[in-house]
């Protein structure tokens, strides 16, 4: 049996890895192809190593792949318990604004030491995503609402509530947007290298993941919401309450969303000025699809995320291909990754040799 689950998990692991190499060269060949003769050494250039020419833009990747592997990971949960909540992408923006009100209503964070004002900002973030998630959850197990549809428009109505809540409350009046005022110091991230995007939140993100996986593979709750997301009817023979775990796998995806905001609203900002959906939700889902909704393999598909997101960028700054060619790349990866197909031959082939070996020298 554990041999199985080897052969499984190389498997598993070989087609991530697999279709993220293949997707990545079909995307340089598609580069070529757009830029022509002349200009597709330059193109590839920037798009393969332009996001590591400079402190900066390296910078700027990591600041990308903090959020991305807490989003990725809360959306794994929720993957996994067979629920396909996008709320996350609407935690992002209402997470924070209650520890904000708290900041710059009251004296009550002034005073204290930067590890306690984290911890309270961190845990405010995850409780308020948490509270969020569970509404469309509500709507899914107690009256049988669609909970894709509901957190859907959820996400708006939590941007809007968010800007508003901010304008009326915490706005800076000396600026032509809508924004808070700015962070004092022991409030938010330290920065490294400077003034860039890279701060001490990524420890954080790191530090959530090591949490998502022991949650997910070591604990009971992680065992019930892998096999009631697999088989529920299975699962309600075994014992398992297939009406509860389903909440549980929302409230820890609405968890980690939180956390995700508080990395990114008070890293890689020096006030809260988002005016729009973020994506980094949307993103998320990507991750969790790319990483076969296991946590173990978000770091490497929030990497990948967060670097061709960058790497568009820099492509879209030094030549004439638009940003938006990021869209088809990301398709083109997920097509290879998230394909069932993928390699699924060769892993039945390994199964079935495993198996009668085993039973071999049994018998």
């Amino acid at each position: 049996m554990k041999k199985v689950q080897r052969i499984d998990h190389f498997y598993t692991f070989l087609r991530v890895v697999l279709g993220i190499i293949i997707a990545y060269a079909v995307c340089l060949v598609i580069i070529c192809l757009v830029t022509g003769a002349d200009g597709w050494r330059d193109a590839v250039y920037n798009f393969a190593i332009g996001p590591f020419t400079s402190r900066r833009r390296f910078a700027q990747v990591l600041s990308r792949w903090g959020p991305y592997m807490l989003c990725g990971c809360g959306m794994c949960f929720v993957y996994a318990s067979g629920r396909f909540s996008m709320i996350a992408e609407g935690i992002i923006n209402i997470a924070p604004v209650p520890i904000i009100l708290v900041m710059f209503n009251t004296t009550f964070m002034t005073n204290l030491p930067w590890i306690v004002n984290i911890t309270l900002i961190a845990v405010t973030c995850m409780l308020t995503g948490g509270v969020v998630s569970m509404i469309p959850a509500a709507g899914r197990e107690k009256l049988g609402a669609n909970e894709t549809v509901t957190s859907i428009v959820l996400n708006s109505v939590c941007l809007y509530i968010a800007l508003s809540l901010i304008r009326k409350y915490a706005a800076d009046r000396t600026l032509s947007f809508i924004a808070s005022k700015t962070y004092p110091d022991n409030m938010r991230f330290a920065r490294w290298w400077g003034n860039t995007n890279a701060h001490d939140g990524f420890w954080l993100a790191v530090i959530g993941v090591i949490v998502a996986i022991v949650i997910f593979y070591r604990t009971r709750l992680g065992v019930e919401i892998r096999l009631t997301g697999s088989n529920p009817s299975f699962a309600k023979y075994a014992g398992i309450n297939v009406k509860v775990v389903p909440f549980m796998g929302q409230l820890l995806g609405g968890l980690f969303a939180g956390l995700a905001a508080c990395v990114e609203v008070f890293g890689a900002y020096n006030n809260y000025q988002l005016t729009a959906l973020t994506n980094i939700g949307m993103d998320g889902l990507i991750i969790a699809v790319m990483a076969q909704k296991s946590p173990l393999y978000v770091p490497l598909t929030a990497f990948v995320m967060a670097y061709i997101r960058t790497a568009a960028a820099v492509l879209n700054t030094n030549t004439n291909i638009p940003v938006e060619m990021v869209t088809m790349l990301q398709a083109v990866i997920i097509f290879f990754v998230a394909a069932e197909g993928f390699l699924s031959k060769a892993r039945q082939k390994s199964i079935i040799k495993a198996s009668k070996e085993s039973q071999e020298e049994v018998a």
